[in-house]
């Protein structure tokens, strides 16, 4: 393995559109580029502000993951977003969300 990985949990592939408030603005990235993990989210959205609170929500089947979050990495290239609070429905929703990537074959990120 070459260098070193300060990632904490394996991430997927991210298909699916995701809704994101930061303050006032709500945004919806669709980009097939976007990963996914339990302790977060990258999107091919840059000119994030980098330390806004996120609040993101992510479509499961018939209701949606949502969770809060803190844009952590902000570049032109893309916003690494880490989830700071997740209620224990969505903790089952994310379950369910990554469990359904995973089964559909998306490459690990």
């Amino acid at each position: 393995m070459e260098g070193s990985s300060t990632r904490m949990f394996p991430r997927t592939e991210l298909d699916k559109p995701v809704e994101l408030r930061v303050g006032q603005e709500t945004l919806r990235v669709e980009s097939p580029a976007n990963n996914l993990s339990i302790g977060g989210l990258y999107l091919r959205r840059g000119n994030l502000p980098k330390g806004a609170p996120v609040h993101v929500r992510i479509p499961v089947n018939s209701h949606y993951f949502e969770a809060d979050g803190q844009i952590r990495e902000a570049t032109a290239a893309g916003t690494g977003i880490g989830f700071t609070s997740i209620t224990d429905g969505n903790r089952l929703a994310l379950d369910e969300l990554i469990e359904e990537l995973t089964l559909r074959g998306l490459p690990a990120a």
